[in-house]
């Protein structure tokens, strides 16, 4: 979990947890009676939650006996009074627990259906579970008045808005629609790419470790193929296991991280080489040098844009929870990891294009493509230069 995210539901303490969220804002504007509370970023919490922004502002409303405005056209949305920034953040765990976290598996990964009988169900697509949502809570009734966005086929919705929302689906479904996706090839994508040549013990006795290793990379696998992975499996997750090794092993070698990455099954996920970068670099004070001395691991875990893509994201979220210490170093980490083939030139400059919430909250990733800007400069002049001289020849 990173500085500026919050896990769902906060209660989750795992750092490498799946679904999270951005810590809540609230700007409190007006004196008198025109004070009012807004919530700048209600918009990407509640994308987070797969929930339209007016759900949690109108649960707020109902928790604070206060009146709320809902302008979903200019993304405005602000209850009347002045509240901390801490209530409205505890109201928001009581809309989680109520209208997002299955009343099974306690993941967040659902979806509310309005039936014909005007009950609304929350459907888990994790464990397939339906669960009733109460019917006496006051946003129940908004709810059932302002249907949340169809599912399409596959679980993704149909529009970020509520049901009333206007415009066509390309412009308010493309980002709820990515980030179902994006959060779907995070936890479990299978990749085909190039392993790291690693000269494996054929010993009986290194065999047969490696035999029980697969057995139970193999049953933790299964159990998140079918969806059955909830908090009190958190201990079994094989990302957890990969980053509490690294902490716990501070003298390990590169070639030993992967070795017990491999014995995971994760010597070729994308996502494992993020918790790599946050292990091995959450308190290097050498962060550009130690680059050059991890470049083989950084790169074993494959090679393709996938994976060059999440290298750029696991440094984005290492200077996310060091900002202090390294946002001002981002030119040279990013040039670091070109110098040393780890990230391609095409890699950057498509990253380079806008600031991606996939990693890191917007806000941050605003800041880091600013401060990147000099090295992506100097990268886009470079290709420039190269294209002039090639059509000179």
């Amino acid at each position: 979990m990173s500085s500026g995210n919050y896990n769902i539901p906060r209660s989750v303490k795992d750092s490498f947890h799946r679904y999270t969220m951005p810590r809540l804002q609230a700007k409190i504007e007006g004196k008198g009676n025109g004070i009012k509370t807004v919530l700048p970023n209600i918009v990407d919490v509640a994308r987070a939650l797969s929930r339209p922004p007016s759900y949690p502002t109108k649960y707020f409303g109902g928790e604070l006996g206060a009146q709320v405005q809902i302008e979903e056209k200019s993304e405005k949305y602000i209850v009347n009074g002045a509240h901390e920034v801490s209530k409205l953040q505890d109201a928001l765990d009581g809309f989680i627990d109520r209208y997002v976290l299955c009343a099974v598996c306690k993941n967040p990964e659902t979806d509310l259906i309005v039936g014909k009988d005007k009950l609304i169900v929350r459907k888990c697509g994790a464990c397939g579970e339906r669960s009733n949502v109460d019917m006496r809570h006051g946003l129940a009734k908004y709810i059932v008045n302002h249907p949340p966005p169809k599912v399409k086929k596959g679980g993704q919705h149909a529009s970020a808005g509520n049901g009333n929302a206007s415009g066509s689906e390309a412009d308010q479904g493309d980002d709820y629609d990515a980030l179902a996706q994006e959060t779907a090839k995070l936890a479990l994508a299978d990749e085909d790419d190039e392993d790291w040549d690693l000269e494996l013990d054929m010993s009986d006795e290194a065999v047969a470790q490696r035999q029980v290793a697969t057995a139970a990379g193999l049953s933790v696998i299964d159990r998140h193929n079918s969806g059955a992975d909830n908090e009190n499996e958190d201990s079994d997750d094989p990302y957890d296991q990969l980053g509490d090794f690294i902490r716990a092993t501070p003298e390990a070698t590169d070639r030993e991280i992967f070795t017990k990455a491999t014995e995971l099954h994760l010597g070729k996920k994308h996502r494992a080489v993020i918790v790599v970068i946050l292990c091995l670099f959450e308190e290097s004070t050498t962060v550009v040098k130690d680059i050059a001395k991890h470049d083989k691991l950084l790169m074993s875990f494959g090679t393709s844009d996938k994976h060059q893509r999440a290298v750029i994201g696991g440094f984005e979220r290492l200077i996310e929870e060091r900002q202090d210490a390294l946002l001002a170093k981002t030119p040279a980490i990013l040039k670091a990891l070109f110098d040393e083939e780890i990230v391609e030139e095409e890699a950057f400059l498509e990253w380079g294009k806008k600031p991606s919430k996939k990693y890191v909250d917007k806000d941050v990733a605003k800041k880091i493509h600013k401060a990147a800007e000099p090295f992506i400069q100097w990268l886009a002049e470079a290709e420039e230069a190269t294209d002039s001289e090639d059509d000179e020849e």
